[in-house]
């Protein structure tokens, strides 16, 4: 007779699979929503409650210390993944202090159509010679909700454009990029019917998040409210998937015994993000290395950070978000001199690093000017190739803008 059934009991204590991670985005700081949650996929969460206390020295005649005192407490801790498209945009949107935008126009080829543009020279409107302009023949900037500045996808057989990807900043109702970033043009050029230019991603800008992340176990849900998102590092390596942590900063925690979300969105199904066939390349001022690459690390982070806490309640009572932050480090087979020459004459410009899954979606990451900072070329060893190490400190563009993140599709 064949056995049936399975066992109880056998588990030591409550297992890391069945401890699902969720989160939304708080409407009030602190206050954890009833909503929908989105549920995470990820590889290590750390986030725990950190507390301080203050324990006096009293006098008396048994040399001990007197009874302890709760003065704080905050949480902290990390979230931890591989990349894959949409799964922590959310996180990035909470560092960039931006959302997400999607505005696609489509030209009719007639310069009369309302989602037309064309190409011409920046100094055709008293600007820059060294420039060009993309101009919104029959609409506005405002009305399209285009961010100020970030990264623009071009596509327009005309003048050889395929998934072109275009830095830009926002010049009263034209779209300012430099020169020689749109090939083959000439003066008051219009878009070829369906020619297209999307701006799909993200630039860092000034709106505050704070979310509440849900832990569960053993039948309750542990809430950890007022969190922001203090930094993310997106870790790119030679033959490895690509990672992400997640650097959390929150005011309390909470254990409650009833599920207090309306509904959880499933965890996204998007393919995982590699760097062998999922890498798109990497650019340094319009050039890439020589060397292949074997590594680039992007940070972002909020500089001057803090949480605000007063008397009557032991978790902080507001958040400082401080200012946005950002820099890339890029490591790669050293075979010329050409980002050392550019580092030497004090080089600034686009910095930018691509990766996509399986299904030809991913994200092109952007240092809008950045400038490189101690080149390094260090001698490793016998019967090595040398490998060198660029560090860029992004800087912001005229008007404002540091990082931008385009979602990309080929």
């Amino acid at each position: 007779m064949a056995y049936t059934g399975g066992t109880n009991g056998y588990a030591a204590g409550a297992e890391t699979n069945t401890s699902a991670v969720d989160y939304a985005l708080e409407t009030t700081y602190n206050q954890p929503p009833t909503g929908a949650y989105q549920a995470l996929r990820y590889t290590d969460c750390s986030l725990a409650v950190n507390e301080t206390e203050s324990q006096p020295d009293e006098i008396n005649d048994i040399p001990e210390m007197a009874q302890s005192v709760l003065t704080g407490r905050t949480t902290q801790g990390s979230i931890s993944g591989i990349l894959s498209v949409g799964t922590f945009e959310d996180m990035l949107a909470g560092v960039l202090g931006n959302d997400w935008v999607n505005v696609n126009l489509v030209s009719t080829g007639d310069a009369s159509g309302t989602s037309t543009f064309m190409y011409q020279p920046d100094d055709n409107i008293g600007g820059n010679a060294g420039c060009w302009d993309i101009v919104l023949t029959n609409n506005t900037v405002a009305a399209l909700g285009i961010p100020p500045a970030g990264l623009l996808v071009l596509n327009d057989t005309n003048i050889n454009a395929n998934n072109l990807c275009i830095p830009y900043r926002v010049k009263g109702n034209a779209i300012l990029v430099p020169m020689g970033s749109i090939p083959n043009t000439s003066k008051d050029t219009v878009a070829k019917s369906g020619a297209t230019m999307t701006f799909n991603g993200i630039t860092n800008g000034k709106i505050g998040k704070t979310f509440t992340f849900r832990k569960a176990l053993s039948g309750k849900w542990d809430l950890y409210s007022g969190t922001m998102i203090n930094q993310v590092q997106i870790t790119l390596q030679k033959q490895q998937p690509a990672t992400i942590s997640i650097d959390l900063v929150g005011s309390d925690m909470a254990v409650s015994d009833t599920d207090n979300a309306a509904s959880v969105t499933p965890r996204t199904t998007t393919p995982l993000i590699d760097t062998v066939e999922g890498f798109l390349g990497c650019s340094i001022f319009g050039n890439a290395p020589s060397g292949c690459i074997q590594s680039a690390t992007i940070t972002l982070s909020r500089d001057g950070s803090g949480q605000d806490t007063g008397m009557g309640h032991v978790g902080a009572c507001g958040v400082r978000f401080g200012s946005f932050k950002a820099t890339m480090e890029i490591t790669y087979l050293f075979r010329d001199y050409q980002q050392f020459t550019d580092w030497a004459a004090g080089k600034t410009g686009l910095v930018t690093v691509g990766v996509q899954g399986s299904d030809g979606v991913g994200y092109q990451f952007a240092v809008l000017n950045g400038i490189i900072r101690n080149p390094k070329t260090p001698i490793s060893g016998k019967n090595q190739t040398v490998v060198a190490t660029v560090s860029i400190t992004a800087n912001p563009v005229p008007g404002g803008g540091t990082f931008s993140i385009a979602r990309i599709s080929n």
